[in-house]
């Protein structure tokens, strides 16, 4: 049924597109039917260029320009909602490659391939493409503008709103900063700035309330220029830092110690390497002992079939190495949800310890201690020798101490494995949990200044390291009036967090580099704008409920838009310190840059002189 559908598709766009050498006419006087073509005014001037459409294909256009005294010059409508002035390839176009290039992932080469294969073969140059996908987020950054009155419109009919307000960023390149709409997931505004600092992001904040309402909260990460900014802009605006964020920072530092000293113990003893050249001896033993008469048995004992064959060194092997991969598997413990949530190296210490006991079990009968393995018996001494290691144990107590100090904190913020599915799930709480949340968090602060204050608690200091953030953040953890009824509490960023992680999916999947800098740096801050195609909502409001008519609004965009030369002059890719090519390609350029550092050391004022 699919192929069908697609053959007719396929001979209907071809049915439907125009032949290549055929010419149209665009006359203002034939669009508006005018029953006097003198009366539209005079001919002004005729241009002509070759329109390239995805859905009509290549042909000749061409414009005829009107004129009347005391009025502006009068151009064809019809060409305008095709084609962005001055250029050759139509909104339709410019869409598709946006959509599947920013949205969907797919390489420019990919595109370039799948338009030269459609019915009517379309043939455009991949630095074409590269400009088209400028041009599409020129016009969507537009498109965002002219919609935010229906969006104003949209909230504000919604009541109370939360902002989610987060930053992403690659090693060396600019931020680039959104603000979301919590309840409907839509990014309301995106700025790239060269830093995460107060006043930028307070202009973002500002130019958001001005455009869409001031919110009645804000939602942020632990940045104190995050903070900072939103009382510098939005004054009397309550703000909150986001739970996942605060747990995952008092993990991180209750595992500190213990993770550093566990892990520095258990280079020294070489414990994970010695594992490795056993079970790479073992591996090759059993590989080549396995024949056609000496067969694996282990999974057959272990399924509960009779196997006859007594305990002998080859079993022992595979007992071994079973212990081996057991130990291995490690991370299975965990629910995926990454450091400091799921301490790896605590888990590692976990199996280590209990494969000993296990072997310590397995040798305990005489009988089949004699036929094991030297290399089960080398296992058991090196598990042993971890376990009793002095500094092995006291950074493993330690751990498990400030595991449980960090159990207690995600419980109060129920942020356990129960409650995480994934690492970046929204977290929302219905209205209704919110006072008993800040209950438990008002007992756990308590119960925690207690046990800092007792000089006998041997977890004192690991009490203090929760408690200092607990206090630092204690105004900005709980609203103090709670939500509406009905309405769930927002309490995590991760949500916008995930727009993000998304985008950065989308940019690896279309070019396959892991890094993004050159990304980030030639991006222009609309990209951020791009998650909203995806979100029904926005769809709904800015386009109707489509996709499919986002060319014809792009073009709408287009009318008020400015110049695009002009706009991407501005947005080119440009890194930190980088001059532009006109002044690096002047004839005497380093003369020139001797002379203007003289120059300013001489008239400068003493007190920003330079000092290396």
């Amino acid at each position: 049924m699919s192929q069908l559908s697609r053959a007719a598709t396929a001979e209907f766009e071809q049915a439907i597109a125009l032949p290549q050498a055929v010419l149209l006419n665009f006359d203002v006087a034939y669009e508006e039917s005018v029953v006097d073509v003198a009366a539209a005014g005079s001919v002004f001037k005729t241009s002509r260029r070759t329109v390239v459409s995805l859905r009509l294909g290549t042909f000749q256009a061409r414009e005829i320009v009107r004129h009347q005294d005391g009025e502006r010059s009068r151009r064809s409508a019809r060409l305008a909602d095709m084609v962005p002035p001055g250029s050759r390839y139509g909104f339709d176009l410019v869409a598709h490659v946006g959509i599947e290039s920013l949205l969907r992932g797919q390489s420019l080469d990919e595109i370039r391939r799948d338009l030269a294969g459609r019915p009517v073969p379309i043939d455009v140059p991949i630095s074409t493409l590269w400009d088209q996908q400028r041009k599409f987020l020129f016009y969507l950054g537009h498109l965002h503008q002219r919609a935010t009155g229906l969006i104003r419109k949209y909230l504000a009919e919604r009541g109370d709103t939360t902002w989610l307000l987060d930053g992403t960023v690659e090693c060396g390149t600019p931020v680039f900063l959104g603000i979301e709409d919590a309840a409907s997931g839509m990014i309301l505004a995106g700025r790239k700035v060269p830093s995460e600092n107060a006043d930028d992001i307070a202009s973002c904040l500002r130019e958001g309330g001005q455009r869409y309402g001031q919110p009645t909260r804000v939602l942020h990460d632990l940045s104190g220029a995050m903070s900072g900014a939103c009382d510098l802009a939005l004054p009397g605006v309550s703000h909150f830092v986001c739970h996942y964020h605060l747990c995952r920072d008092v993990g991180e530092d209750l595992y500190e110690s213990p993770q550093s000293e566990l892990m520095k113990r258990l280079r020294s003893l070489k414990v994970l390497a010695r594992l490795h050249e056993q079970r790479k001896g073992q591996t090759q033993f059993l590989r080549a002992a396995t024949t056609s008469e000496a067969r694996l048995v282990l999974t057959e004992l272990l399924n509960g079939q009779a196997v006859q064959a007594p305990f002998h060194a080859t079993l022992g092997r595979e007992v071994l190495l079973a212990l081996h991969y057991w130990i291995l598997d490690h991370r299975a413990d965990g629910s995926r949800c990454g450091f400091p949530f799921d301490p790896y190296t605590l888990y590692l210490h976990r199996r280590l310890v209990r494969a000993g006991e296990a072997v310590d079990r397995l040798m305990a009968r005489a009988a089949l201690a004699q036929q094991a393995p030297p290399a089960l018996v080398n296992f058991q001494n090196l598990l042993r020798e971890y376990r009793t290691d002095a500094q092995i144990v006291a950074a493993s107590r330690l751990y498990e101490r400030a595991f449980a100090m960090f159990a207690r904190l995600r419980v109060v913020l129920r942020l356990t494995s129960e409650h995480m599915d994934h690492q970046r799930q929204p977290h929302d709480l219905p209205s209704g949990e919110q006072q008993e949340l800040k209950t438990a968090l008002d007992q756990l602060r308590h119960e925690l200044q207690k046990q800092s204050q007792d000089q006998s608690d041997v977890d004192r200091g690991l009490a203090k390291i929760v408690l200092t953030h607990l206090d630092k953040y204690w105004a900005h953890l709980v609203p103090y009036e709670p939500n509406a009824a009905g309405a769930s509490w927002k309490r995590t960023t991760n949500q916008l967090e995930r727009h993000w992680g998304g985008m950065k999916r989308v940019r690896r999947r279309a070019h396959g580099r892991g890094k993004l800098v050159r990304d980030f740096l030639s991006l222009p801050e609309e990209y951020l704008l791009v998650p909203n195609l995806e979100n029904p909502i926005y769809v709904e409001l800015v386009l109707g409920g489509s996709l499919e008519s986002l060319p014809a609004r792009l073009a709408e965009a287009s009318r008020d838009a400015g110049s695009f030369a002009a706009w991407n002059r501005g947005h080119r890719p440009c890194l930190v310190g980088q001059l532009s090519r006109r002044l690096l390609r002047r004839d005497d350029f380093i003369n020139d840059l001797i002379k203007a550092c003289h120059r300013h050391c001489r008239t400068a004022p003493p007190d920003v002189a330079y000092r290396p």
